[in-house]
């Protein structure tokens, strides 16, 4: 994480991630549960699922940056897998289902995506920078 933000503390970052885990899954919800009244596609309740694994794994991420455990950024990274792929499957089912309908909502699905990737791929790299800090 330092690679990106240089003046700013890993754990920062990783607070700052963790909060958007919370900010992303609230909004998914609210959105994706309106519209889904609007348009009634079907299977959204793994939303809900996902969006609280999201947010469980955004609170343990926290958890681990207050308390500088980078053992407690494994459950976010799970979570943060799963829901991107809850992104990237849903985007294409409703680009089947929506028949043109909402269509900028499937883009948008995956950009949200790939920027949680990158999230992924700068909190792994910590968690391993930090194991190894750990055992040597």
């Amino acid at each position: 994480m330092q690679k990106m933000f240089r003046s700013v503390k890993a754990e920062h970052v990783r607070m700052v991630i963790a909060g958007l885990s919370a900010i992303v899954s609230f909004l998914i919800l609210g959105f994706i549960t309106s519209w889904v009244e609007t348009y009634k596609c079907h299977e959204i309740s793994v939303w809900k699922h996902v969006c609280l694994l999201q947010l469980i794994g955004g609170m343990l991420l926290f958890i681990g940056s207050l308390k500088n455990n980078h053992w407690f950024s494994l459950p976010w990274l799970v979570a943060a897998c799963i829901f991107i792929y809850t992104l990237c499957y849903k985007s294409i089912a409703y680009l089947s289902y929506l028949d043109g309908k909402l269509l900028m909502v499937v883009p948008l699905l995956q950009i949200i995506a790939g920027f949680w990737t990158y999230y992924v791929y700068e909190v792994f790299q910590d968690f391993l920078q930090m194991q190894v800090q750990s055992i040597g």
